[in-house]
């Protein structure tokens, strides 16, 4: 593939997303995060490009707020919300012509992936689709990229024979060919050795008292990236309560009719996962 040709291509699929994305009007919203690295790298990238800030916690039973008194609009991060923006990287139809949220920044759903076609998903990070669209250079050390991939094991489907094909397209889909050298050039159990040294796949909490925690070494991942990664200090409290259930396709064909949805992504080919008021 040509130099032109992959531009042409990261051009027309950056022009598939939903307009507010390419909005840089700064501190207009909240942000989301969720219980993950990948959500608070996200979280990251949208306070360095755009100036928001985390206001919000989510786990599948709650959702947490730090100030009450802040009315803006949220964004989630690395969250399939039914409504609402939000950037995420779940397969979220069930079928081809399965409704999709028109403000989730989702390359899944822009590729229209859903359960008949599920193992042509994009199987990376939700951050490295945001550092694709906002045009972020890479970090400079091989660690640094190596991390990048890190997150949410998006290294993974490089080291498959069945899928590395898809892996590539999509890498080069983002304009990262530079990683793909590097994943030519690198072990999956150096991949590993690397999450294991960071922790990168710890969870993120509440304690009792309200504040964030996590034993993702956060501390130690500071300076491979320009922006600050650290959690919010301010304390949270619940806001709203709700009921998460696992379905199959074959149960749910169509999400529509799912009264009160908050979020809903495929965990599986034929396994849903979803949220409800």
């Amino acid at each position: 593939m040509t130099i032109l040709s992959l531009i042409i291509m990261q051009n027309e699929l950056k022009g598939k997303f939903p307009e507010w994305c390419s909005d840089f009007t700064k501190d207009q919203h909240s942000l989301c995060l969720t219980d993950d690295l990948d959500s608070l790298m996200g979280c990251a990238i949208e306070s360095y490009v755009k100036g928001n800030k985390i206001n919000y916690f989510y786990e599948f039973n709650n959702l947490y707020v730090a100030d009450r008194t802040d009315k803006r609009k949220l964004i989630g991060i690395d969250l399939a919300l039914h409504r609402g923006k939000s950037w995420c990287n779940h397969v979220v139809k069930v079928s081809y012509d399965d409704y999709v949220n028109p403000q989730t920044a989702n390359i899944n759903a822009i590729q229209n992936i859903h359960s008949g076609n599920y193992t042509s998903k994009y199987a990376m990070s939700t951050a490295l689709l945001m550092w694709s669209f906002y045009g972020l250079p890479l970090p400079t050390s091989k660690e640094g990229k190596m991390l990048l991939l890190a997150i949410d094991s998006g290294f993974l489907g490089h080291y498959s024979d069945y899928f590395k094909a898809t892996h590539t397209k999509y890498l080069e889909m983002l304009g990262f060919t530079e990683l793909i050298d590097l994943l030519n050039n690198t072990t999956k159990f150096e991949f590993e050795s690397l999450q294991r040294k960071y922790n990168t796949k710890a969870k993120i909490q509440l304690n009792n008292d309200g504040y964030l925690q996590t034993d993702i070494a956060l501390a130690e991942m500071q300076g491979f990236f320009d922006m600050p990664l650290e959690l919010p200090k301010q304390q949270f409290e619940l806001r709203n309560e709700f009921k998460s259930y696992n379905a199959s396709t074959i149960q749910i064909k169509d999400k529509t009719k799912i009264d009160n949805l908050i979020s809903f992504a495929l965990t599986r080919k034929n396994e849903v996962k979803y949220t409800i008021a």
